[in-house]
C-alpha cells in the first residue's frame, strides 16, 4: 500500500474541550448549594440543609469549604421577625 505523508502544516490539532463555566461540575451538591447561594435575597441554613438534605453542621462546613475554595460568601442579617442568618454569594463590583 502507498503511503501519503501530510505537510507538518496541514496536520489537524484535535479542538481544546472548553472550560466549564462553573467550578463544580453540574448536578453536584456543591453545585447546587452555589445555585441556592445566587438567590438575591440569600438562604439560611436551615433552607439550605433542607433543600440538600444535609445536617445543620453539615452545611456549615459546606459553606466554610466554599470559602476556602475562594468564592466569597455575605452573611447577611435575619429578615423581620426571624432569627436567622442569610447567606449569599457576594456581589461583584
Amino acid at each position: 500500500m502507498p503511503t501519503t505523508s501530510i505537510p507538518a502544516d496541514q496536520v489537524l490539532t484535535p479542538a481544546k474541550k472548553p472550560r466549564p463555566t462553573s467550578k463544580y461540575r453540574t448536578g453536584t451538591k456543591k453545585a447546587r448549594l452555589v445555585e441556592l447561594l445566587s438567590s438575591a435575597k440569600g438562604v439560611t441554613v436551615d433552607h439550605i440543609a433542607a433543600t440538600l438534605g444535609w445536617l445543620p453542621h453539615t452545611t456549615r462546613a459546606a459553606l466554610t469549604g466554599l470559602k476556602k475554595d475562594g468564592i466569597v460568601i455575605e452573611k447577611l442579617p435575619p429578615l423581620r421577625d426571624t432569627n436567622h442568618s442569610r447567606y449569599r454569594l457576594a456581589r461583584e463590583g
